[in-house]
């Protein structure tokens, strides 16, 4: 039984080096969306119009998103962890 319980507890934390790793690389991208959008809003005042793409904003409201269920995916493991 607790050879059970061992291999519950190194998968979840085989889990949770998965969303850390999930996390780093999602704010890795989101730093990246932030200096595209500060580049192309730059260049967009010698310009008429926005050069800022409406998909570029929406991307990084989806990234927001998925940050936070990162984030929720790692509470909830950790309290199963816990729960252990």
């Amino acid at each position: 039984m607790n050879d059970s319980f061992g291999d519950i507890r190194a998968v979840l934390a085989d889990i949770v080096d998965q969303i850390s790793s999930a996390y780093q690389h999602a704010g890795i991208a989101r730093a990246r969306l932030i200096d595209a959008v500060a580049v192309l809003t730059e260049l967009s005042a010698q310009h008429s119009e926005s050069l800022v793409p409406f998909e570029l904003c929406r991307a990084n409201q989806e990234l927001e998103r998925g940050l936070q269920f990162i984030s929720d995916g790692a509470t909830a493991v950790a309290g199963i962890a816990a729960r252990l």
